[in-house]
């Protein structure tokens, strides 16, 4: 007999087909279900909600402190910052032989008051169209992140003005002196700047945090 005294009898192909197939399906379902820990007589939807952790209300309020409250209702001054800085490229791509024209009839619709946004709007002109872009995409993901966190989308905002800011004292002030721009569209560009940041400061003081910080951390 020697060392083959276990060998089967008869040898050949291992068996398959449909049945050996289900047989294994069905080993290896019940072997995933033994390693699941299930609680006698409990729900399905319990054992879900059990392994669900429950939100921290301390972490959701440390995270509200950090990042401020959802304030939606403030979208539309954030896009209407977004808005005033695209319209001079928009104006241009439309009507380039004379975007001022076209940007004084689209001032007309608005109330008296809102006169002097004319010369802002006509003074922004002199800005390159990867600026404007760049720093529109910044703006419209400050508008989307209102829902969520009010002071990140001040954040977003104000990274979208050191974009244009940056670019106009950079090279912005000498394309308005060598570019034909009245002296109230080069004063309109900053008086742009200035009404945003004081929007954005304003948001910020308001909704920012007002409690005083715990002791236990300040001593970490």
């Amino acid at each position: 007999m020697g060392e083959h005294h276990n060998d089967p009898i008869i040898s050949g192909p291992e068996p398959s087909g449909p049945a050996v197939w289900w047989r294994n399906l069905v080993a290896a379902v019940k072997a995933m279900r033994a390693r699941i820990p299930a609680r006698a007589g409990e729900k399905p939807s319990r054992r879900k909600a059990a392994r669900t952790p429950a939100p921290d209300a301390g972490a959701t309020s440390a995270w509200r402190a950090m990042h401020g409250p959802p304030v939606l209702w403030l979208a539309p001054v954030f896009l209407l910052f977004a808005a005033a800085y695209a319209l001079p490229q928009l104006a241009e791509f439309l009507q380039p032989q004379a975007p001022r024209s076209l940007i004084k009839a689209l001032v007309a619709f608005l109330p008296g008051f809102a006169a002097p946004v004319e010369p802002m709007l006509a003074g922004w002109l002199w800005a390159p169209l990867w600026v404007t872009l760049l720093a529109l995409a910044l703006r419209l993901r400050a508008v989307w992140v209102t829902h969520l966190a009010i002071l990140d989308a001040v954040g977003w905002s104000m990274a979208a003005m050191v974009v244009e800011g940056g670019a106009w004292l950079l090279w912005g002030r000498t394309a308005l002196a060598r570019g034909g721009f009245s002296p109230a569209e080069q004063d309109g560009v900053w008086q742009l700047l200035v009404g945003e940041i004081i929007f954005l400061f304003l948001t910020a003081v308001v909704f920012g945090p007002t409690s005083r910080p715990r002791r236990d951390l300040l001593e970490q």
